[in-house]
């Protein structure tokens, strides 16, 4: 089994649960140890509703079969591992007797998946950047796959058989015969925060203290054409089946304490659910998190402008490092930035952008030097004819929220 590789430790042979989550918790889960999570589930598959799931595996709980499997999604995004640690938490949990109700680990797209992890056998060492692309992974020719979590409104019934659109349509069918889902991403920046949930109560004992609201709505906002794509949360958040819809991000993708963060969030939900008796890291919660109110976004012309802007000018991001010397910058996730700060500048007329208002940022336009595989990110630096339609991010007004758990 992947565990006893990875911990040279049998759980099931555990005689002592009290000390289930220092065990498990002792070892800092690296890529080579996630990679043979992976390896385990992407080989395994399971029967539901008649079909057959790839990439899944079914752990038995204890009252197995009583009440509907409870999901954990990992890698909807290729290039996102960290969920494979909330797997492995749930694997060590039925292993060790522990769990009382069936849960699934699933590989959310495993061409991608499958990709990221062999490009990194091949590379390892380098940035996550180079390895941006198996985020939906490439088709034979070198092309960008669709994004896994962008799915046709259609996508049950175009005749369309290929990778992207069988997979949503087997997490669909996974979906009708759930009780809930964990769906755990990582991101391109520092960005640890909950994106979603359907209960407040869901989020007790939660090691994440951020929480994104009206995100939907914000992306929403700036939406001129007619719906075309959903997401996996807008798919099955009407099923009155799934009564835990949470969405995390756990940290940037290859960060070494994004799968901690990915395993005791999952530890507190199953936790919270009844899944299992074993304590979550946070006993005591005080109900307080910091609330990220996401606005619609902000394009690099919704900044503040001074200067001309000359016709053959490419936009950078870009920061001030000492008065009136500028340097080109990278915004990372969540980062806080002042009202009348410089975030951009144009070359070679160096017309310089400023803040509009204090805020935090999401979804900041990439650099393409880094990313140059997908244009959805930006990606700067861009020309000045673009200035109106590419976006700068989307800001954030950050306050305390109190949650009262009942």
């Amino acid at each position: 089994m992947p565990l006893k590789t990875i911990y040279n430790y049998d759980f099931s042979q555990m005689s002592n649960t009290d000390i289930f989550r220092d065990k498990f918790f002792s070892k800092t889960l690296n890529l080579a140890d996630l990679r043979i999570i992976h390896d385990h589930v992407q080989k395994s598959s399971i029967a539901i509703a008649g079909k057959n799931i790839p990439a899944a595996i079914f752990l038995k709980g204890t009252y197995s079969g009583k009440i509907k499997p409870f999901v954990i999604l990992a890698q909807l995004h290729g290039n996102e591992p960290a969920g494979l640690a909330g797997i492995a938490l749930a694997i060590a949990l039925s292993q060790a007797g522990l769990l009382k109700q069936d849960v699934i680990g699933i590989i959310g797209n495993p061409l991608a998946a499958k990709q990221y992890f062999e490009a990194l056998d091949k590379n390892t060492g380098t940035r996550q950047e180079t390895r941006d692309a198996f985020r939906c992974g490439l088709g034979e020719n070198g092309e960008l796959l669709p994004d896994g979590n962008r799915i046709p409104v259609d996508f049950m019934t175009r005749d369309d058989n290929s990778h992207h659109i069988q997979r949503s349509r087997e997490l669909f069918i996974l979906g009708q015969n759930i009780c809930g889902i964990l769906d755990i991403h990582s991101a391109r920046g520092n960005m640890m925060c909950i994106t979603d949930h359907k209960n407040d109560n869901d989020l007790k004992h939660s090691p994440i203290r951020s929480i994104l609201t009206e995100l939907a709505e914000a992306i929403s906002a700036n939406s001129t054409k007619t719906v075309t794509v959903q997401t996996l949360k807008t798919i099955l958040q009407p099923l009155a089946n799934i009564t835990f819809q949470v969405g995390i991000e756990a940290g940037r993708h290859e960060d070494p304490k994004a799968p901690h963060i990915a395993a005791a969030f999952t530890l507190a939900s199953l936790y919270n659910q009844g899944i299992t008796e074993i304590w979550p890291f946070d006993k005591n919660d005080s109900g307080i998190f910091t609330r990220y109110s996401v606005q619609p976004r902000i394009t690099y012309d919704d900044l503040l402008r001074k200067g001309e802007l000359l016709a053959g000018d490419q936009i950078y991001m870009a920061r001030e490092i000492s008065e009136g010397k500028i340097e080109e910058y990278q915004y990372d996730e969540m980062e806080s930035i002042k009202a009348g700060q410089v975030v951009a500048i144009a070359k070679p007329s160096n017309t310089v952008f400023r803040a509009p208002s204090d805020f935090s940022g999401i979804f900041f336009s990439k650099s393409g030097i880094l990313y140059d595989k997908d244009p959805a990110v930006g990606p700067w630096p861009l020309a000045v004819s673009k200035a109106g339609e590419v976006k700068f991010c989307y800001p954030c007004i950050v306050s305390d929220m109190k949650i009262n758990f009942s």
